[in-house]
């Protein structure tokens, strides 16, 4: 028997789908170890949204490889893709393996979701919208979704081993085939049990009359929480990166919301240091973040990515500014998630162990030193 180890960089995506490579290798005369100097075959599921990940993926690559010189490590994953030549030039002993060939002959389906107490389900992949900061439509190019009755079979075998939250993800699932709300309707007509459902990300012009209604039918099966990404709240800017709405769309969705759902979570991603965002547009943007109240916020700091529209973009900024605003806009998240938090305090909610002895309510907060629990169960926020 050989010994495999995967180490995933990265997205929801990516463990989902180190967990299909994990299956079907051990399937074949492997058995999975969890320390790298052990293992024959080590795997490495890579990222490359940013420079820093192609940049740690480098750093584990060599560092597997000097622990363990006599293991074949094979590199998968957006890096793998988008820099296949470069990374053999600089590592020739190691063995690139495309997700479209160490996936082929999958269905895509996950029997159980090793060391996760919540289970993700990848339902699509690919994305075509090429917003001008970002590699991955260049790395994951094919359009892809699950078919609805393969999902709610895998939602069903997750549901039967004790998994309640099941997390839909895909590289953009609004562009799920027949749309988000779709499948959502369809998971629910056709299973009734007690368990319920997290989207991973949504793009703000793809939460449709819809989507909310379902939201209200099914408040007990549906978190109330939605990570929606802003990267800006510029108009100027979202031109400039290839967003597809304005300030004012993104704002009056966010009212929708609240007017429906006085207790949502709504979290989301924002670039700091974009090429020509001025400081006017990132104090629009800090004071849109502040002002209209999010739960969380994810902060990037802009990556140059050779071959996107946005690398060859003149910086408008003085060097060292970017970090600056990316440092104010951390304090905000902080700032941002403590009022969210305060909000809850002494009230009861529904959640789900997490590992550590927490809980994940459906609103998405974090709540420690809780027993652990089978199912979905209450808890106080304190």
């Amino acid at each position: 028997m050989f010994k495999l180890f995967i180490y995933t960089f990265g997205c929801k995506i990516n463990q989902y789908e180190s967990q299909i490579i994990r299956e079907k290798y051990c399937l074949n005369d492997y058995i999975y170890v969890d320390n790298f100097e052990q293992a024959d075959v080590i795997i490495i599921n890579s990222c490359s949204v940013t420079a820093h990940a192609d940049k740690q993926c480098e750093q584990i690559i060599k560092k597997f490889h000097t622990k363990n010189d006599k293991a074949k490590i094979i590199l998968t994953g957006c890096f793998a893709k988008v820099a296949k030549e470069k990374i053999l030039q600089k590592f020739p002993f190691i063995e690139i393996l495309l997700k479209e060939e160490v996936l082929k002959g999958s269905e895509q389906r996950i029997k159980t979701f090793d060391n996760h107490s919540r289970a993700f389900i990848k339902i699509q992949d690919g994305c075509n919208s090429f917003c001008s900061y970002c590699i991955v439509p260049y790395a994951r190019n094919v359009m892809w979704s699950k078919p609805a009755d393969k999902i709610i079979e895998e939602i069903n075998n997750l549901t039967d081993i004790g998994y309640s939250e099941i997390v839909l993800t895909g590289i953009h699932i609004g562009k799920y085939d027949k749309g988000i709300s779709y499948l959502l309707s369809h998971i629910y007509k056709n299973i009734n049990k007690l368990f319920r459902i997290r989207l991973s990300s949504i793009e703000v012009n793809e939460i449709t009359d819809e989507l909310i209604d379902i939201m209200k039918n099914e408040k007990e099966r549906f978190c109330h929480h939605l990570h929606i990404p802003i990267q800006s709240a510029s108009d100027t800017v979202l031109k400039d990166m290839n967003r597809k709405y304005l300030s004012k769309d993104f704002l009056e969705k966010m009212n929708l919301l609240k007017q429906n759902f006085n207790d949502i979570s709504i979290t989301t991603d924002v670039i700091c240091g974009f090429p020509t965002e001025t400081d006017k547009d990132f104090d629009i943007t800090y004071n849109f973040l502040k002002d209209n109240e999010f739960a969380r916020l994810h902060v990037f700091p802009f990556s140059p990515r050779q071959g996107t529209k946005a690398y060859s973009l003149k910086q408008v900024y003085k060097n060292g500014q970017s970090k600056i605003r990316t440092d104010k806009l951390l304090n905000l998240s902080k700032e941002l998630e403590q009022n969210y938090f305060k909000k809850f305090v002494g009230t009861k909610r529904k959640a789900v162990s997490l590992r550590g002895n927490k809980a994940l309510t459906d609103n998405y907060l974090t709540i420690e030193n809780i027993e652990k629990h089978t199912g979905i169960f209450e808890v106080e926020v304190k």
